[in-house]
């Protein structure tokens, strides 16, 4: 057999090709990036990894992340513990966050550039997406990536976080940059409509940017304006409709009257409040789908989500800020929404773990909650969540608890709508989340132990199911002529472990591929930048 490049057999494994279909037996050969062939194989010319008692699966896709900023770092490293864990595609640019797609010379680039997401890049040097892939191309992936626009990128760059509608000539820009970033390759448009500016932008201006997407026939991705019964981006009503269901029924009913394909992130349900609406919840994605709305949810394993500590606060805060941290009146307000809103939802200060405090002064209490804190320096809860907003310029990072509960976690896992996400990335300090360790081992040993899927639709939901919602072509299944990530794991031994800081590394996978090219073995991460790919829609 005449090949150019390393080829591998991985042999005497059970093939689990991401498809949905039983597992059976079966070698691998990877021939020049490619799947030359499964099923009874001899190796000819090409090294053989035997897999005896091992699952070959597709690598797995991470439906939703946020590495588009850390790919254009110097370091690598970044990637290493994605790649232990069997990631080999990303989708990201989510919850209106990308590196590209701004005016150029916009006087708010910074706003951009000192986001959650911090790459280790002091500044973003392109504007464009056909010019950021210029500059990631010319560093090279260690990752497969495709690729969102994100709508609060666009926005910020136009006006920055002021809490208003934009003119005419901004509109218009915004329309322009979105519809040339999708042009270019993006995949769609990504909403984060708890964050600034997004939380500010009218259901008009959504309605707008989703007709876009749809003349496009691309997806719109949307973080939506609450995932807890009570949310300070609605009006504060105590007893009302729970904010959480609002939420899903404003995006349920974009998508209804603009016909766009919506990928609802991370369906959470912040706060015990939430839990109870788990089936209404999961009642109005299955009416939806009934009457024919394009729309699949992304979830993560895990009870806990990083963020920002600004996404706690309401509409009319986060508008005056930062003069309304300083404000005894807007402090006042805050403090009796917070105290009726925390009982309202069910999550308060107990839930609210301080990862990365961004300033100094609390910097040694990283890793604590609220409360813990509060208690170390004689102040209550409430004033030490305002002082780190202030001291951090609101660049404080937190893991919030109680988004789910294992019953919860295990019924959306089953969910038809469901596809399996990190929604994670590292930290430049303090803990980590940890589903940047363990996020992919942790659905499998979900799976395994509590009996919540089989280990085919396991691997479906993490493989080929991504590929088709994103529509990655020849890839995502184990098939003759498709890509050749791969992931070779132990069925019975996978799992997360996340340690103390987050940080572990997960057990039971045993070798990566990317491209055909080994990136990971045995527990030691051999990436390296080149092999990824852009994929462009």
């Amino acid at each position: 057999m005449q090949h150019t490049g390393p080829g591998y057999l991985l042999s005497r494994g059970l093939v689990v090709d991401g498809t949905g279909a039983s597992p059976r037996p079966g070698s691998l050969l990877i021939i020049d990036g490619k799947i030359e062939a499964i099923g009874a194989v001899s190796p000819i010319g090409v090294e053989e990894i035997d897999c005896t008692g091992k699952v070959i699966a597709p690598g797995f896709i991470d439906a939703h992340s946020h590495m588009d900023f850390f790919s254009a770092s110097d370091d690598p490293h970044h990637f290493d513990s994605f790649v232990a864990q069997g990631v080999t595609t990303f989708v990201a640019g989510n919850c209106g966050f990308s590196p590209f797609g701004f005016v150029p010379s916009s006087p708010h680039r910074h706003l951009i550039e000192s986001s959650l997401f911090k790459a280790g890049r002091n500044s973003l040097d392109w504007n464009s997406f056909t010019e950021y892939r210029a500059v990631l191309e010319e560093l090279g992936l260690t990752q497969n990536f495709l690729h969102f626009v994100g709508h609060g990128a666009v926005r910020t760059s136009l006006s920055g976080f002021e809490a208003r509608a934009l003119s005419p000539d901004e509109y218009e820009q915004m329309l322009g940059l979105l519809d040339d970033a999708m042009t270019q390759g993006a995949a769609g448009v990504s909403l984060g409509l708890q964050y600034k500016p997004g939380v500010f932008a009218k259901m008009d201006e959504l309605d707008e940017v989703a007709r876009l997407v749809k003349g496009h026939d691309k997806l719109l991705s949307v973080h939506a304006k609450a995932y807890s019964s009570f949310s300070g981006t609605y009006p504060m009503v105590p007893f009302g409709r729970p904010h959480n269901l609002k939420a899903i029924e404003d995006m349920l009913a974009l998508a209804h009257r603009t016909g766009v394909r919506l990928q609802f992130s991370h369906l959470i349900f912040a706060g015990s409040q939430a839990w109870k609406t788990v089936d209404a919840a999961v009642g109005l994605f299955d009416e939806a789908i009934a009457e024919g709305v394009d729309v699949k949810f992304d979830m993560y394993p895990y009870s806990c989500g990083a963020t920002l500590l600004n996404t706690l606060l309401p509409e009319w805060f986060m508008a005056r800020m930062p003069d309304s941290l300083h404000e005894l009146g807007s402090r006042a307000r805050l403090r009796l929404e917070a105290t009726v809103g925390f009982r309202l939802a069910g999550f308060g200060y107990p839930q609210i773990q301080i990862t990365n405090a961004c300033c100094s002064e609390y910097e040694p209490y990283n890793g604590m909650y609220l409360p813990d804190i509060a208690s170390r320096v004689a102040k209550s809860p409430f004033e030490v969540l305002i002082d780190i907003l202030d001291k951090s310029q609101a660049e404080a990072r937190v893991l919030f608890h109680d988004y789910y509960n294992e019953e919860i976690i295990d019924r959306l896992m089953r969910h038809p709508a469901a596809i399996f996400a990190s929604d994670s990335w590292p930290e430049p300090g303090g803990h980590q989340n940890p589903a940047a360790y363990g996020t992919f081992p942790r659905f499998l040993c979900n799976a395994r132990e509590r009996r919540s899927l089989s280990l085919e639709a396991a691997v479906h939901k993490m493989t080929g199911a991504a590929a088709d919602r994103f529509r990655l072509a020849a890839r995502g299944c184990l098939k003759e002529g498709y890509a050749a990530d791969v992931v070779v794991f132990d069925w019975d031994e996978v799992r997360d472990r996340p340690g103390e800081a987050g940080t572990g590394a997960p057990a039971g996978i045993e070798h990566v591929f990317v491209n055909g090219s080994p990136v990971f073995s045995f527990g030691k991460v051999c990436a390296k930048r080149g092999v990824g790919r852009f994929l462009l829609s």
